[in-house]
């Protein structure tokens, strides 16, 4: 059996110079599209970044000092612009917890809004809270770069089971490199 060897070098040209064309266009766009993330980049770098972390601290069996605090999440030298905790925490009967979530630059932390969810809170065992997290320059709530934990109480509390907290961060920008303040544990 013979195999034909015969190249039609004409069409075989014409095969690579239509790759080559190809290969160079999808190169431009992905330089134009680059080009583009770049300068949006530059543009938008006030506006913010969408980076959607998470993370889950599961807590059950730790403990936590009187008096201390475990630090959670830091976005230094990024300052979060979009952001959400939820956090599932021992609660007293009218569905307080003696711990705090603390927010913003560190040292200058103080305790979030919490929002309960009733509907996921069992009073007098554990209780579900949430709040958004925004970054707000010049304003009361100021710059966020950190979240922690406070025991603001004055004996240790040991984590139940379940005691979870879950930060979600959506959007960083510049910004944080202010200088912030002495006290990380305050409580106000």
């Amino acid at each position: 059996m013979r195999i034909n060897k015969t190249i039609n070098f004409g069409l075989l040209t014409a095969v690579i110079v239509s790759m080559t064309f190809v290969a160079s266009i999808e190169v431009t766009n992905v330089y134009a599209q680059t080009s583009n993330v770049t300068s949006n980049a530059a543009g938008n770098a006030a506006k913010g970044t969408v980076v959607r972390d998470s993370a889950t601290i599961l807590l059950e069996g730790k403990t936590i000092q009187a008096k201390d605090y475990i630090h959670l999440y830091d976005t230094t030298p990024y300052m979060i612009k979009s952001g959400h905790i939820a956090t599932k925490l021992p609660c007293d009967s009218s569905s307080t917890s003696p711990l705090k979530i603390l927010i913003g630059q560190a040292p200058n932390l103080k305790p979030a809004a919490l929002e309960l969810v009733k509907p996921l809170s069992t009073p007098g065992k554990m209780c579900l809270y949430h709040v958004d997290v925004a970054s707000q320059p010049g304003e009361q709530a100021g710059i966020i770069t950190d979240i922690a934990i406070q025991n603001p109480t004055s004996t240790t509390i040991t984590f139940p089971s379940s005691s979870t907290v879950v930060i979600g961060v959506d959007e960083i920008m510049p910004g944080a490199e202010m200088t912030a303040g002495t006290n990380m544990t305050s409580s106000k």
